[in-house]
């Protein structure tokens, strides 16, 4: 069995050629979680393919906390770009590449994957929300409005994201408070994007990063005029 844990730590360091301590290090970061059994450390066939994926990733220059963010948001094989052959050989692939993802887009319109992502996350008019298969390919899009642009009120579109079922929810800027909802809740929020649906998705897929930071929290429905100034040049320019 790929998940079963077999392997000791002693084992799998000198497997991949590493030292104990630094595989310690990959679990205290949160990059790997052996089993404990008996108060020791099992690897799974599973584990050593997600070690060499991190192993390849720090050779390519990633450190551990872009590692971290980019697994976080891609699996490895489309980060480290692996071709189909590669990946049906690989045993990480066939376990976790049955990975489905629902994506909730803000959105300045309903123009599904053409849309515009929104500047700010509660205030967005609309919402779009993308489903991949397995292999992160869109199966389908569905635009919903906000029933909460117009209304403000603590955790009421986090609320609604929960409710759509999201893994991760996509915007330009989003409220502190509301970070904190969706991650409670385990959705994924993404800050910092900018540009069509189509083209974010391209490049969450593709394991880049976005430059945004969260917003502080806000006290009234006109909040966070640093990402609503910046929607209105954006849709200016357009």
């Amino acid at each position: 069995m790929e998940d079963e844990p077999v392997y000791t730590i002693g084992v799998v360091s000198k497997m991949l050629g590493v030292h104990p301590r630094t595989l310690r290090i990959y679990e205290e970061e949160g990059l790997i979680s052996p089993r404990r059994i008996g108060g020791k450390r099992y690897y799974s066939e599973s584990d050593l393919h997600r070690l060499r994926c991190i192993r390849a990733l720090l050779e390519e220059g990633v450190n551990i906390a872009g590692i971290k963010r980019l697994l976080s948001l891609a699996p490895c094989w489309r980060v480290l770009k692996c071709p189909v052959k590669k990946r049906e050989l690989c045993s990480w692939y066939k376990i976790h590449g049955r990975w489905k993802m629902r994506i909730a887009f803000a959105t300045e319109d309903n123009r599904g994957l053409e849309a515009q992502v929104s500047s700010h996350f509660r205030i967005a008019p609309f919402f779009t929300f993308v489903d991949l298969d397995p292999d992160g390919e869109v199966v389908s899009v569905e635009v919903k409005e906000n029933p909460f642009a117009q209304v403000h009120g603590p955790g009421l579109v986090p609320g609604f994201i929960r409710d759509e079922e999201a893994d991760m929810v996509v915007a330009g800027g989003m409220g502190v408070r509301a970070a904190e909802f969706m991650r409670r809740v385990g959705v994924e929020p993404v800050v910092g994007a900018q540009g069509r649906v189509m083209d974010v998705l391209r490049a969450i897929l593709a394991g880049e990063e976005f430059e945004g930071s969260l917003c502080s929290p806000h006290d009234d429905s006109r909040e966070c005029k640093k990402h609503q100034a910046e929607g209105e040049g954006r849709r200016a320019k357009d």
